[in-house]
């Protein structure tokens, strides 16, 4: 039961994220032209662009715990032979990296490894940072009481690898460096007895904390460009560059993904084809470009009435369309193909050259698929829309005609000796 509430779900998912890109579409180009020097996106676009760089950023981030952990845990193995740590200062030292900051790691490790997509990983990450980095600090406190040296660059390169692979947001990660910085040199001036030389490695932790910084900004900016244009290229790829509506291949795995879905929870649903009457005559009269702007107005109206979750509508070809609706009784689903057919003549998209009207209009063949099944393919559901839509152009245009899907029409052409 668990298992299919989690397919429906991501049966609607997939199907409003198509639905929805026309406008996803409008909003990325605004913020293309906007700009995002700020580093920030429109909110819903923040959202999406957040929830993609977590799910890409897993790795990265594990890795960068994963060496984290291994440089704390081996530093202890060389401190007294390598960096000169006196023994007597060498207990309390190993005693913060390996009882403090290496149990920290972990845990964020442990954060990463099992909730990795999750929007507070970005937090783990930077509290992590910050906790080693004071750690480090402290560290240096506990060896300088000893006279014993400690390399401040550790701090810079910390800050350095937490951006290069952290992939955390600048405006979450650059108040929290500077914090450290600031307070890295406070560590240095006022609480250490700090030598020439050590002001000169803190000039080189500087430094390397001002790279971090620019590192920081420039590959957000980058990395948010890249995202921008990558889903602006995935979309377009998958609509009609003229009424914005599914493009054929994006509405023919539309509708296999809603087909399934309806199959799977034996759901009643409705396959319209519509057909502009008259559209040849219409660009002869009016021209092209006004042909044009009609298929878009058409193409507005099918859209606003195919919004609920579930539903699917996109250009299948020239001046046809095809809408996918979820419905209780074929009476409903008249009465939907109904509503959208008067609201195109509503419209009123003059159309002086029509027999029909005197305004453009549609024909639609409505196909109602009762307790869908296993076997029923949704080539023959396209095929019975079809058929009824000649039927609706037969009867005059401008209407709707509906039909029950025939099982044993396609039983009989699965097995022409049976039906003979």
């Amino acid at each position: 039961m668990r298992s299919s509430r989690v397919d429906a779900l991501a049966d609607a998912r997939e199907i409003e994220q198509a639905q929805s890109a026309p406008a996803l579409i409008g909003l990325i180009r605004k913020q293309l032209v906007r700009g995002f020097a700020w580093l920030r996106f429109a909110s819903e676009l923040e959202q999406a662009f957040r929830a993609d760089n977590d799910r890409a950023a897993r790795i990265n981030r594990i890795a960068l715990l994963v060496i984290a952990t291994l440089v704390l845990l081996l530093s202890p193995l060389f401190d007294m032979a390598y960096f000169g740590v006196p023994a007597s200062a060498a207990f309390w030292s190993r005693l913060l990296l390996v009882g403090v900051l290496v149990p920290v790691t972990l845990a964020a490790l442990v954060w990463c490894l099992r909730r990795g997509e999750s929007r507070a990983t970005e937090f783990v990450i930077t509290g992590q940072f910050a906790i080693v980095t004071v750690g480090l600090l402290a560290n240096h406190v506990i060896l300088n009481r000893y006279s014993a040296d400690f390399p401040i660059e550790f701090v810079g390169v910390g800050y350095v690898a937490v951006v290069a692979l952290g992939r955390v947001r600048s405006w979450v990660i650059l108040p929290v460096g500077t914090a450290l910085s600031v307070l890295t040199c406070v560590t240095v001036a006022g609480i250490v007895n700090a030598s020439p030389a050590e002001y000169y490695h803190l000039a080189a932790a500087g430094v390397l904390a001002l790279f971090a910084t620019y590192l920081q900004y420039a590959s957000e900016y980058v990395l948010r460009r890249s995202w921008l244009d990558r889903q602006l290229l995935q979309l377009v790829a998958r609509h009609d560059g003229l009424t914005g509506l599914l493009n054929r291949h994006a509405l023919e795995s539309a509708l296999a993904t809603a087909h399934a879905h309806a199959v799977r929870e034996r759901n009643d649903y409705s396959l319209a084809m519509i057909d502009i009457d008259k559209f040849g005559s219409y660009n002869n009269r009016y021209g092209h470009p006004a042909g044009d702007e009609a298929l878009r107005r058409v193409a507005e109206v099918i859209e606003t009435h195919a919004r609920r979750p579930l539903d699917v509508c996109g250009r299948y070809g020239g001046e046809e369309f095809v809408t996918f609706w979820i419905e209780g009784r074929p009476n409903e689903a008249e009465e939907h193909a109904e509503a959208l057919r008067a609201a195109v003549e509503v419209a009123a998209i003059t159309h002086e050259t029509s027999d029909v009207a005197p305004v453009v209009t549609i024909s639609i063949g409505l196909c109602h698929v009762e307790q869908p099944q296993e076997r029923d393919s949704l080539s023959a559901v396209f095929a019975s829309a079809d058929a009824l839509l000649y039927d609706a152009k037969a009867a005059g245009r401008n209407c709707v005609k509906v039909g029950l899907f025939d099982r044993s029409e396609t039983r009989d052409e699965e097995n022409p000796e049976a039906a003979g």
